[in-house]
């Protein structure tokens, strides 16, 4: 009687495979179960609701080594005055340049908002590891109350 100590792969009708003659390699998309490993979510960056009312940007921050895929946070709590602020996130190119990778709907009221940048998302723009990124905000209106936080989380 044949063992496996490890597990029997069998194909979409219940056949052993490499039953027949001598083991053969298994192909993991032969496998009736895939499993995918992935690491818990990592806070890159957060602050507290500040005000604000013109156009601007975090300070530089640096990308982990391990991070491929991020979500970025908004919370408007004060919104008055203005038309909408638009998120974005940029990363900082080899000639220094901020280019956007990604950025969030017009936002026209309090509330929440998401978007995500990076490898398996609608925007798969590449992070690049230990390479400089920032939040920048660019306003449409004069605002007389915008109070908003923001963060990123990433994997």
């Amino acid at each position: 009687m044949p063992t496996n100590p490890v597990f029997t792969p069998v194909d979409s009708q219940g056949n052993v495979i490499g039953a027949a003659g001598t083991p053969s390699a298994v192909n993991v998309s032969n496998s009736p179960t895939v499993f995918t490993v992935v690491q818990p979510p990592v806070s890159l960056f957060t602050e507290a609701a500040q005000s604000r009312t013109t156009n601007g940007a975090t300070a530089a921050q640096t990308w982990t080594n391990n991070v491929s895929s991020v979500i970025v946070g908004i919370n408007v709590t004060g919104f008055a005055g203005g038309t909408n602020v638009v998120v974005s996130l940029q990363q900082q190119d080899a000639n220094g340049v901020w280019q956007t990778l990604g950025a969030s709907t017009a936002i026209t009221a309090t509330g929440a908002a998401t978007f995500s940048v990076g490898q398996g998302m609608a925007t798969g723009a590449v992070l690049v590891s230990g390479g400089s990124y920032r939040l920048a905000w660019t306003l449409t209106g004069t605002f007389t109350t915008l109070t908003f936080q923001l963060s990123v989380q990433g994997r």
